[in-house]
């Protein structure tokens, strides 16, 4: 398990660390798992921000035990087995949504915009490098989040192994095609059918009003719902997605 930290605390590099919530007074509204890179600067160039969130198992009330929980997977899951590669620059936050969110629609996007505000001045990060990653009911949270607040803030993002359907009834094709999106799948998905998301991401490139969205769709044969994770994240499967993401920022 990371160790505890508080995020008012001079941040410890290169190692994993648990931020459980405070006093709400501090306007921090969800505890977190952060990591930032041996190049993190308090006062120097900042650097760019990713925001990994997690799948509906790993839920949780933001406390320090339940935090243990978020790091059974993905980006967090690397850096505790030390397989993350420090050259990368990213200063990694990932927040703990709550078990109503995950048991409903995966309905946090507000909480999210709440959350990307607070940690941007909080932590020297890069306003036009701010990026978002999920899997799962992370991946469709991130899809509500740009449902709601669209891409002022955000220049990129990586959804795996969730969908669209509820952010594209909440609010239309618009919004969501104002990222760039670099979606992952499994072929066997038995949780998200690929059929299901692959509609999706077609409506949302061929959106009318939109100005010619950036989106495109990587889809693992014969692999399942979890299964398409870790490849994506740790680039055994052929895909450099951190290279990509990189490469965008917002005006």
């Amino acid at each position: 398990m990371p160790s505890a930290a508080s995020a008012s605390a001079a941040p410890e590099t290169g190692v994993l660390t648990a931020v459980p919530l405070p006093d709400p007074d501090d306007g921090q509204e969800m505890g977190y798992l952060a990591y930032f890179p041996p190049s993190y600067e308090h006062a120097g160039a900042p650097s760019p921000l990713l925001i990994f969130l997690h799948g509906s198992g790993e839920a949780g009330v933001g406390s320090e035990a339940s935090l243990e929980l978020v790091d059974d997977l993905g980006i967090p899951q690397q850096v505790a087995a030390g397989a993350w590669p420090e050259e990368l620059p990213f200063v990694i936050l990932a927040p703990q949504y709550g078990l109503a969110e995950a048991n409903g629609e995966c309905e946090f996007g507000d909480d999210l915009a709440g959350f990307i505000e607070w940690a941007g001045s909080t932590y020297n990060v890069d306003p036009a490098r701010i990026y978002l990653t999920g899997v799962s009911c992370g991946a469709i949270g991130m899809w509500d989040y740009l449902a709601t607040h669209g891409g002022d803030v955000v220049a990129a993002a990586v959804p795996i192994s969730g969908h669209a359907l509820w952010a594209l009834e909440k609010s239309g094709c618009v919004p969501l095609a104002e990222v760039p999106i670099w979606a992952f799948h499994g072929a066997a998905d038995d949780v998200v059918p690929v059929s299901f998301v692959e509609e999706q991401i077609e409506e949302i490139g061929a959106c009318e009003g939109a100005d010619a969205p950036e989106i495109q769709l990587t889809v693992y044969p014969e692999t399942g719902h979890v299964e398409a994770i870790a490849p994506t994240y740790d680039g055994s499967a052929g895909h450099d997605i951190y290279s990509w993401l990189l490469e965008h920022a917002t005006d």
